[in-house]
């Protein structure tokens, strides 16, 4: 079996940074590099390392978090936002579902969508 997180990891940045080429977003694994993007004012595309279960001693799924944060407050901003990352991402990483959130940075409330997707190992 390959390792589950460090390949898909980066084969999901790397699809996640082809999928949202010519748009001005940060792609990362590291939630203070995100953090950082959100606070200035920039969207983001975090991905969270994934849940792991084991189908039997040869295979597994990995079902991973890509977290999507916007450096706005304005409604109507980050929905024309998450509009155009949503139809980029969704296509090309075949996502399981999206979830609207928000989330707290440096006492701040950012809105955002947690997706999740799936892959077999």
């Amino acid at each position: 079996m390959t390792f589950i997180i460090t390949d898909a990891m980066a084969e999901i940045v790397s699809e996640v940074t082809l999928a949202l080429d010519g748009l001005e977003v940060t792609t990362t694994d590291q939630p203070h590099d995100a953090a950082a993007a959100v606070m200035a004012g920039g969207p983001v595309v975090l991905i969270m390392p994934p849940d792991i279960e084991w189908l039997n001693y040869t295979s597994a799924t990995a079902t991973w978090t890509v977290l999507l944060i916007v450096g706005t407050t304005d409604p109507t901003e980050a929905n024309g936002t998450f509009d155009a990352l949503l139809a980029a991402l969704g296509p090309q990483l075949g996502l399981d579902s999206a979830t609207p959130e928000t989330y707290t940075i440096s006492d701040r409330t950012f809105p955002g969508y947690t997706l999740t997707l799936t892959t077999e190992h």
